[in-house]
């Protein structure tokens, strides 16, 4: 029997869309091949990422397609068959890299997998680079959601330009939650998506690329058409046309959704991120519920991620908090399927009420299937995180 008349998304993405979005897809729809003033707002949202990736000196293009299409696109540009390229695989998506790799003939070395529960030691990347010299390069993901893992990018990304290796990031689960600096941690390629922290729906690809990475896309020379860097560059830098049709609709919830973050000022954003991770480790404390991360400093300020007690059923739990309280988690893959259990919170879920309602569910659903909790309190942490 359901209790609600409403549900509440609290999953990692696709999340919950505010409704200034959605107002925003409603808008009166035009021919984005033609229309002058549809290019004129799709430039404007490039230059709104650079300001939240600081990427002022970079280049970036808003690409059709889900995220994946974008680490795939990654390493299509840059990576030659035979070319070594240095995987960090402290996850599932960090993980999937290689699958990418391999399929464009390529030969990933992994490393950092033995860990899954902190971010990658410094250190082993740069005994990797040190002994594959060879290597062009490196790939890492920001926050690998399936774990809630928070890698050092910036330090890494150092690393990675000291040996000459290209440094290519999967950001999709922290941009608009956690901070970018592109330019300044000589960052060469970035790839994000619209329907994690930015809380627009799914089906855009941000792709950012520094100036010196050109070269080796000019080398590369990659022969595809719809993922081609080289021909988003001469189309729509050089003539200002799009390279295919773009979905004016999921552009404009793009630039709404941008327009958010931006209007709240990126600093208050991060930290109040930060305060929901905070907020989300008391309520598991008080639950008596292990995270996942091995310490709070290498967990994501955007999601979360619980280890469920052998005594219930992942999957039992999060249908049975859906069904009868409207609260969507998420659960995890790989190997870490039906051992963990996920709350996100990115964009408009970092917030007190979401929080409030995401644990609230998560205990009483605990305490249906027998465990001993009190709802009352889990709300208390929460509150005192906020107080």
């Amino acid at each position: 029997m359901k209790f609600y008349t409403d549900r509440l998304i609290m999953t990692p993405g696709p999340t919950e869309i505010p409704l200034r979005v959605k107002k925003a897809m409603i808008r009166e729809t035009t021919n984005p091949d033609l229309d002058p003033s549809f290019l004129e707002l799709y430039n404007n949202v490039r230059g709104k990422l650079q300001k939240l990736l600081n990427a002022e000196k970079s280049h970036i293009y808003v690409m059709a397609g889900e995220a994946i299409m974008g680490l795939e696109a990654s390493i299509a540009n840059t990576m030659k068959p035979g070319d070594k390229v240095i995987v960090v695989a402290n996850g599932v998506f960090g993980e999937g890299f290689a699958d990418i790799v391999k399929a464009y003939g390529g030969k990933p070395l992994l490393i950092a997998g033995e860990n899954w529960r902190g971010g990658v030691d410094v250190g082993e990347v740069e005994r990797a680079l040190e002994k594959n010299r060879d290597a062009s390069i490196l790939t890492i993901v920001h926050c690998d959601t399936p774990s809630a893992i928070l890698n050092d990018v910036r330090s890494v990304a150092k690393i990675a330009r000291d040996f000459g290796v290209i440094t290519i990031v999967d950001a999709v689960s922290t941009i608009g939650g956690v901070p970018v600096e592109f330019d300044n941690w000589g960052l060469d390629i970035l790839i994000g998506g619209s329907q994690k922290v930015l809380n627009a729906p799914p089906g855009l690809t941000v792709i950012a690329l520094s100036d010196d990475v050109w070269e080796r896309v000019e080398r590369v020379n990659y022969t595809g058409l719809y993922m081609s860097f080289k021909l988003w560059r001469d189309m729509l830098d050089v003539k200002n046309v799009f390279p295919y049709t773009m979905p004016d609709v999921l552009v404009y919830a793009l630039d709404e959704a941008l327009n958010i973050i931006l209007e709240e000022g990126l600093e208050q954003v991060y930290s109040r991120h930060l305060k929901a991770r905070e907020a989300s480790w008391r309520a598991l404390e008080t639950l008596n519920l292990e995270p996942y991360p091995s310490s709070l400093e290498h967990s994501s300020p955007t999601v979360s991620a619980i280890i469920v007690p052998q005594s219930v059923s992942e999957r039992k739990l999060r249908d049975y908090i859906w069904v009868k309280y409207g609260v969507l988690l998420a659960g995890s893959w790989g190997r870490l399927e039906g051992k963990v259990i996920r709350v996100g919170h990115m964009g408009l879920q970092a917030s007190r009420t979401h929080l409030l309602k995401a644990y609230t569910a998560l205990a009483r659903g605990l305490k249906d299937m027998g465990l001993e909790v009190s709802v009352s309190k889990v709300v208390d942490a929460i509150e005192n995180a906020y107080t």
